[in-house]
């Protein structure tokens, strides 16, 4: 594969992961606001919160496993990967209740914090890259 066609679609992979994970994280800062705001729809809004979360975590997962994977294959820097990989678990943690449901948010929000990091590096070390690997 060409490099320049490798790193546009890993770029543009990655700004895509950004969006979506910038998304979730509105998302989940949202719904303590609302609450706040409207005690009297508290419950009705909590009640969402999982099926909403699943949805993201499997759009999340498919994008960022696979434009992290690339940028790995690309520029060789595991720092990215792995960060990216334990945002995705702390989001599985956070949605299946595993801890806690009253975990969930939080859990959510340092994930999906952890994720977009992982991306904005991928971006970084895809930019810095002077020889790039074989895409596969």
């Amino acid at each position: 594969m060409e490099p320049e066609l490798h790193s546009d679609t890993s770029t543009r992979l990655d700004k895509l992961a950004i969006a979506l994970s910038a998304l979730c994280l509105a998302h989940c800062l949202a719904i303590p606001v609302a609450i706040l705001a409207a005690p009297a729809l508290g419950a009705l809004v909590l009640g969402t919160e999982s099926p909403v979360h699943w949805v993201l975590l499997g759009v999340a997962l498919p994008i960022s496993g696979y434009a992290l994977w690339r940028g790995y294959r690309h520029h060789g820097q595991v720092n990215s990967l792995v960060l990216g990989g334990l945002g995705l678990m702390l989001m599985f943690v956070a949605v299946s209740h595993l801890l806690s449901a009253a975990l969930e948010v939080p859990l959510t929000v340092v994930g999906v914090v952890a994720l977009l990091a992982a991306h904005v590096l991928n971006l970084r070390h895809a930019s810095h890259c002077h020889h790039p690997h074989h895409a596969g």
